[in-house]
């Protein structure tokens, strides 16, 4: 993948002098943020594009090119790989292509089929990799690279500074959305690595989540998902990756209607939107359901330490906001508000005002909006240093009588000189909107915020049919391990659940026309009697 984010050379096809043209934006991406390698425009019409020379094929480009970029009409599909034919046999060089255009595929007709068909046979001839087709292309904030044809208005200035935040989009406009959206935030939301991968006629998100996975530049990875055609394949490679770098999903689909949707956009197949879930909880992704929470799970992910485990402790400066997010935390199993020591709430309640509610209940403090600057910032340093503490959500609806810029720099000096800051994330919420801007600002500056993140459900997933041995790891990934080896003074038979799940199993594959199965419960009585199935539910093709 490095001659897709790192090329030496740019050939873009389709590339226009007129501004109101995807081949005149790409074109001058590049020029504007500050591309090193050589861009080779493609239009026979041209002699220069924005002070780069022209060539009228791609058979003709003089210079060596590792990515092609196809902006043009998809109808020239046919006599671009001709030339393309021409260039691999006397030079070899192209390693990527990125293609653009739409009309493809995923458009479910013959002449789009066609269309990508011709594509993928000229590229597999020569081992090209390819992008798409429609897609928006490919950005690498560290190379400078920029195939894009879209303003996304991340400013050129942010180019080459750090992120470590990736981000994977099966939709080019949402894609563009999600770099709009953060470009336009208080502190402008950065990104390392962005792709649009559209169709995936070819490298798709396994490819790309295998080679994140030892991107050192890579600290987080975001996808936006319609739906995949490997999924068991995708699963492991989740699995595996998530345990070295957080992922973050917004996957669509959930409905029939937004499933429908997706395969007319991309040609994806959205599937069972219950198996996607399960997928993303048993492979450890955080989904999320809206943009902004994909962007502020990302930054959280990028700036802050993770957690050591899900003991979350709620300090608030006011009742009705903490009372949402007490809320929020006990819709999630695995989030804990912890048991700190006694001392702690000595020395948290020595530092707040006398109406101060502390740890009613365990784990929450609801300072007030009596709280002065000092108040705040010395209980949370408190709080943080506590053992039972794995992570703090921070909520203060700032008074119009509480210097905000005050109170952001002086938990921004906290943050900077506390050891238990540093390893701990807090996840700030200064409400209030745009009033609280200047207090924003300041924070998201020194790179404070973030919000809550999901953890694992007990949830095992496997794609039919399964072997023994598939029965026996589900079991081992979940709690029914534990309970096998005795719960309660009962002892469950291990073997029955195995045997229940093959028997599943060999249902499905026998009876081809079942596409979903639900029992719900499947009984466990421990005292002899088989595993029963009290209710179930199947679902058959039409």
């Amino acid at each position: 993948m490095k001659q897709l984010f790192q090329p030496d050379g740019i050939a873009v096809v389709g590339a226009s002098s007129n501004p109101g043209k995807a081949g005149f934006v790409a074109i001058r991406n590049m020029r504007e943020k500050g591309y090193p390698g050589k861009v080779y425009p493609v239009n026979p019409k041209e002699t220069e594009i924005l002070g780069y020379p022209c060539s009228p094929s791609l058979a003709e480009v003089e210079g060596h090119v590792d990515l092609v970029v196809l902006i043009m009409p998809s109808r020239m599909i046919y006599s671009v790989m001709d030339d393309l034919d021409r260039r691999m046999e006397e030079k070899g060089d192209v390693k990527f292509i990125v293609c653009a255009a739409a009309d493809y595929a995923e458009t479910k007709t013959p002449e789009g089929i066609d269309r990508q068909a011709r594509l993928m046979r000229t590229a597999e001839k020569y081992g090209i990799r390819v992008v798409g087709p429609n897609c928006i292309g490919v950005i690498d904030n560290r190379s400078l690279v920029d195939t894009t044809f879209v303003d996304t208005g991340v400013p050129f200035s942010s180019f080459g500074q750090p992120s470590g935040i990736t981000f994977i989009s099966q939709s080019g406009a949402l894609a563009s959305t999600i770099l709009m959206e953060g470009a336009g935030r208080v502190e402008p939301v950065l990104y390392n690595k962005f792709i649009s991968i559209g169709n995936m006629a070819d490298v798709d998100f396994v490819d790309l989540l295998n080679y994140f996975e030892t991107d050192d530049s890579t600290r987080v990875i975001g996808i936006y998902m319609e739906g995949c055609g490997n999924g068991r394949e995708l699963a492991e490679t989740l699995k595996r990756v998530s345990r070295k770098k957080p992922i973050v999903v917004l996957k669509v689909g959930r409905s029939a209607l937004g499933g429908a949707a997706a395969n007319s956009h991309t040609g994806s197949m959205a599937g069972s939107d219950a198996v996607y879930d399960a997928m993303f909880k048993q492979t450890g992704v955080v989904r999320v359901d809206t943009i902004d929470e994909l962007i502020d799970t990302l930054q959280a992910f990028d700036r802050l330490p993770l957690p050591g485990g899900g003991n979350l402790f709620l300090y608030s400066q006011a009742g009705g906001p903490g009372i949402y997010c007490t809320d929020a935390i006990a819709r999630w199993p695995q989030l804990k508000m912890p048991l700190v020591s006694d001392d702690t709430k000595a020395r948290l309640a020595a530092t707040q005002q006398p109406m101060a509610n502390i740890c009613h209940p365990e784990g929450y403090a609801d300072i007030t909006a009596s709280a002065s600057v000092r108040n705040h910032v010395d209980g949370l340093q408190i709080v943080l240093q506590d053992e039972n503490v794995d992570a703090v959500v921070f909520i203060t609806v700032v008074p119009t009588f509480l210097p905000q810029e005050e109170l952001a720099r002086e938990l921004v000096k906290m943050t900077e000189t506390t050891p238990q800051a540093q390893e701990k994330p807090v996840f700030y919420c200064v409400m209030a909107g745009a009033y609280t801007s200047p207090a924003r600002r300041i924070m998201e500056q020194a790179g404070l915020g973030g919000v809550l993140v999901e953890l694992l459900h007990a949830v095992s997933l496997r794609v039919l049919p399964i072997t023994r041995q598939d029965a026996e790891d589900m079991i081992d990934e979940t709690p029914l391990a534990k309970a096998c080896q005795g719960l309660r003074g009962q002892q469950y038979r291990r073997e029955e659940i195995v045997e229940a799940l093959m028997c599943l199993s060999r249902l499905v594959e026998e009876h081809p026309e079942i596409t979903e199965v639900d029992i719900n419960p499947l009984m466990l009585y421990g005292d002899g009697r088989p595993a029963t199935a009290v209710d179930a539910m199947v679902v058959m093709k039409k």
